[in-house]
């Protein structure tokens, strides 16, 4: 693959096509391509609920649907295909003994991405790995020593009665990985991190580079887990300048959600949209100021306390008497809105992923290390499915 080729030319097409992905339905309720393209708008407004989660399951089909009504974005099909690493038929599932205390999703993500990684000749190093369940597994595939880092010291130790319990060579260091320190411990090492956000798998590729890892296996995730309010490319020719929000798009993938995780991100979409008018009409806050995360366990509350404790933690007086049937019908109706528009946005979301991940195997390309860019599962195991492989020479 000529990463530098599909670079220029995603960055090209996310560049031509902004105005479709850069606004945000949430904040603007009518971008302006809906007035450049009413019947469009009008057509993603009429879609009914199981053709709505059809299309934001499926990222061809969603670009298939887009190109019927522009043609120009079918070129978008060719940039983001990628490999499939299939997991071998004769593959053996993890064994009892190394899957204690792994959840039964991670725990076919982890075993999907250790088959994905090549031959292993080197010390690992299992960046942010959390309780070391990939290290675990890989300790006793490859029979070489792994140190599993992370910042919770109780997954540590956690990790380590895991370790001892199933008797493979795992060490436990408690770090954190954005430390400039911490970069040390990549030194000749064979370091892979799965699902590792942000600055987080950022200072993997850095410390890498700077101190010789011998090889790398990432699959990156939480782009917009950053300290930078404007994303940084790590490449010369990268001049897509993407806010954080913007760096929340390639995530918005929601492929494996269940019916009940969808009706609380429906309930939480319909209630901020809610607040948002709240705030608008009391403290003439505009629609495109945001706020600080909600905790998911404040939708137990209802509508009105929920509502009532964001405006107390936002600074915002609520009179005693509000008409809340009609607000809470407002925001559903926003939701239902937002929904279908922003299925023109998430058009983009796989392309800007794509981008986003060439970025880092062209900087490791780059560094010296022969690097391969596929996709280590289905989708339907986890949207977060991109494997960047780099060797030394």
């Amino acid at each position: 693959m000529d990463f530098l080729a599909r670079y220029l030319a995603l960055q090209d097409a996310l560049n031509r096509y902004a105005s479709f992905w850069r606004p945000a339905p949430f904040h603007i309720a009518r971008p302006d391509w809906c007035v450049q393209y009413p019947e469009w708008a009008a057509q993603a407004l009429a879609l009914d609920d199981s053709e709505v989660e059809r299309l934001n399951a499926d990222n061809v089909a969603l670009i298939d649907w887009a190109a019927h009504r522009l043609p120009a974005l079918a070129e978008l099909q060719a940039l983001i295909e990628l490999p499939r690493l299939e997991l071998p038929g004769d593959a053996e599932p993890v064994s009892g003994h190394l899957a204690w205390a792994m959840p039964g999703r991670k725990q076919a993500q982890v075993e999907a991405f250790a088959e994905a990684v090549d031959t292993i000749a080197k010390p690992i190093l299992e960046w942010c790995g959390g309780k070391g369940h990939l290290g675990r597994l890989l300790a006793a595939r490859a029979q070489q020593p792994v140190l599993s880092l992370d910042y919770d010291a109780t997954l540590c130790r956690e990790g380590e009665l895991l370790a001892e319990r199933a008797q493979v060579d795992q060490r436990f260091v408690c770090a954190d990985a954005l430390y400039a320190d911490t970069a040390h411990h990549l030194a000749g090492c064979h370091a892979v991190a799965l699902h590792a956000c942000g600055d987080l798998h950022l200072a993997l590729l850095h410390g890498a580079v700077a101190h010789h890892a011998a090889a790398v296996d990432l699959s990156p995730c939480c782009y917009y887990r950053t300290a930078d309010a404007v994303y940084r490319p790590l490449n010369p020719e990268g001049t897509l300048q993407l806010s954080r929000d913007e760096l929340h798009l390639p995530v918005t993938d929601t492929a494996t959600a269940g019916a009940r995780d969808r009706r609380l991100r429906d309930r939480a979409m319909a209630w901020k949209l809610a607040f948002v008018q709240l705030r608008e009409a009391l403290a003439n806050v505009p629609s495109t100021r945001t706020f600080k995360p909600v905790p998911a366990s404040w939708l137990a509350l209802g509508f009105e306390p929920w509502c009532r404790q964001l405006a107390a933690r936002e600074g915002i007086n609520v009179p005693a008497h509000y008409d809340w049937l009609a607000l809470e019908a407002h925001g559903w109706q926003r939701q239902r809105e937002v929904m279908r528009l922003s299925l023109v946005r998430h058009v983009f979301r796989r392309p800007l992923e794509v981008w986003l991940a060439l970025d880092r195997a062209l900087y490791l390309e780059r560094a010296g290390y022969r690097v391969r860019l596929a996709e280590f599962c289905g989708r339907e195991l986890t949207p977060r499915n991109l494997f960047i492989s780099a060797r030394q020479g």
